[in-house]
């Protein structure tokens, strides 16, 4: 394992994330003190992901047809425009809470091109065997990148103006997307006589995932977690100004007492693997249904640290080993669509959940948004089960546990 190849794209996960967090943080906690209103919140969370419901389609082709590096800098290098432009309108005085939500849906946009064309790249540059540890190491410094941004983020909301914490956000966009400049990818493996139609690649995918029918449980599993970790995240700045009645350093330190669950799932996610294995994921869902617990049945600030820690820890758990299942057991030609594929079931489903939980949040309140995740964590508890009795999933789980 090349340990240049290895700190660049780790690099890239962790200040493209600290980003990504620092700017979630700053957003959200000005949203909300703007509108005093947690649909606002709601309709941010589910229009962010609404323009993938389609691009993710024709992501997924681009993908698995071009060069996965010049994507993920394509993809990088909008994303930094689009926090240009952000930054500009604060600087100016024109920034409006509308607006915030439009730019929010043209940096998640280019975020679905993103991440899919850095986690192909991943499975394109290592080999399987080693894919449950590149992505539990990636995963780390995913969540290790959200702790620091969501800490940061949270003393910047408070200690100085929006245009200068923006700043901050902006540099490490572009820090991430040149941290993949020196990287050499392997050649697409294209097959013979493939058709050019973009239609036609797109028709496949759909068909490998219907020949292959494990995926639409994994997909199932990863739209559960993906759904509990944007809302949980979403609405945690409702949480801490209107249930704890707490400040922006409290809001910071609660997501990055998040982003701690999430790297200890990183830093445990072999362990967890070789020990639950074909479980890994019924028990990982156990421990979100947990914390969900903690948070919507308590309003005392003590049970807020445990619970958001236990959300962080499970969710991070699912994504990162069932997407590791993922890579593993589809053919590489498909990871750009396969990919691109389980973004659109995660990302409908936030599509239709954020207003519905803002509209429960503004009436009864935030606490109850929490609880009601209690019930997907639940499907996703039964589900797992089921899937764990597979043979083919765990013929999966014992390759890499060997």
């Amino acid at each position: 394992m090349s340990h240049f190849k290895t700190s660049r794209l780790l690099g890239s996960y962790f200040l493209y994330e600290c980003a990504r967090a620092m700017y979630f943080v700053l957003t959200t906690w000005v949203l909300f003190q703007w509108t005093n209103n947690p649909l606002y919140t709601g309709m941010f969370v589910s229009f962010g992901f609404l323009p993938g419901l389609v691009s993710n389609l024709f992501f997924g082709v681009l993908v698995d047809r071009y060069s996965r590096k010049k994507l993920a800098l394509t993809a990088g290098t909008v994303s930094v425009l689009i926090l240009l432009f952000l930054w500009t309108a604060f600087t100016a005085g024109a920034a409006t809470p509308w607006l915030i939500i439009l730019v929010h849906m043209l940096l998640q946009t280019a975020g679905s091109l993103f991440r899919p064309a850095l986690q192909a790249l991943t499975a394109g540059i290592f080999s399987k065997e080693e894919l449950p540890k590149m992505f539990s190491w990636s995963n780390s410094a995913t969540i290790t990148g959200s702790l620091a941004g969501a800490g940061t983020g949270g003393f910047l909301a408070g200690a100085a103006p929006e245009e200068v914490s923006l700043g901050f956000v902006l540099l490490l966009f572009t820090a991430a997307t040149l941290s993949l400049l020196h990287l050499e990818e392997a050649p697409l493996r294209t097959p013979e006589g493939k058709s050019p139609s973009f239609l036609w690649d797109m028709k496949e995918g759909f068909r490998y995932v219907h020949h292959h029918r494990m995926f639409y449980g994994l997909f199932f599993l990863l739209m559960i977690g993906q759904l509990t970790f944007h809302t949980s995240l979403g609405f945690l700045s409702v949480y801490t100004s209107a249930h704890l009645l707490q400040g922006p350093f409290l809001y910071g330190l609660l997501d990055a007492v998040f982003s701690i669950g999430g790297m200890a799932a990183g830093l445990l996610g072999t362990w967890w693997w070789k020990v639950f294995r074909s479980h890994l994921a019924v028990w990982a869902f156990a421990v979100t249904a947990t914390g969900l617990l903690f948070v919507s049945l308590n309003n005392a600030l003590w049970s807020a640290f445990p619970g958001f820690f236990c959300i962080g820890f499970g969710t991070s758990l699912i994504r990162a080993l069932l997407q590791s299942v993922q890579q593993m057991a589809s053919d590489p030609a498909f990871h750009g669509r396969l990919s691109s594929l389980r973004m659109l079931g995660n990302q409908t489903s936030v599509v239709i959940s954020g207003p519905v939980f803002g509209y429960i949040a503004s009436t009864s309140g935030v606490s109850l948004v929490f609880l009601w995740l209690v019930l997907p964590a639940g499907a996703g508890m039964v589900w797992a089960w089921i899937q764990s009795r597979q043979s083919y999933f765990q013929t999966i789980i014992s390759r890499a546990s060997a």
